[in-house]
């Protein structure tokens, strides 16, 4: 059930910024970066979607902190909805690990497929395409959850459950 939180205006507003950072994350860096890297500097694409991750880490443990420093000096609206915020990552990260166990895969896996076929090249591929695709989902989930929570943050909107869970 969601609660309405009396905030001013500008509470609401410093309870938006961590979703705008989120959606920043989620669509400048894993798409739009990864995308560019790939187009404009010819890099490799397990290349750009690692440079995409590390700065996408960065933000998280930024986010990680500031949450930790919102807990203390800011209105609960927005430690609230900072640490949704952090929350949200949960699944990013998750993405993350499953793409770096199936990119470590073409290290351990071999082919014993003949020179003339290059199954090699073939398998590196097929691994690259199955560890992205969980990572494009996971970061097109992200988009829709963090522009919904930043509606709801503009409206002082919190879960209760979620209040409750994360008292100040």
């Amino acid at each position: 059930m969601i609660t309405t939180i009396q905030a001013s205006a500008q509470e609401r507003r410093s309870a938006k910024a961590p979703h705008e950072l989120f959606t920043i994350n989620t669509v400048i860096v894993h798409l739009f970066f990864s995308l560019g890297m790939i187009k404009l500097f010819s890099l490799p694409m397990s290349s750009a979607i690692g440079a995409s991750i590390a700065i996408s880490l960065c933000i998280i443990v930024y986010t990680f902190f500031r949450t930790k420093k919102s807990k203390k000096n800011d209105p609960h609206l927005v430690y609230l909805h900072w640490q949704l915020s952090l929350g949200r990552y949960k699944l990013l990260i998750g993405a993350y690990v499953f793409y770096f166990i199936v990119t470590s895969l073409s290290m351990v896996v071999g082919t014993d497929a003949p020179a003339s076929m290059d199954g090699s090249k073939i398998m590196d591929s097929i691994l690259d395409l199955l560890s992205v695709v969980p990572l494009f989902f996971a970061v097109l989930v992200s988009v829709v959850l963090g522009s919904g929570s930043m509606f709801n943050a503009g409206r002082g909107e919190i879960d209760q459950a979620f209040m409750q869970k994360h008292p100040q």
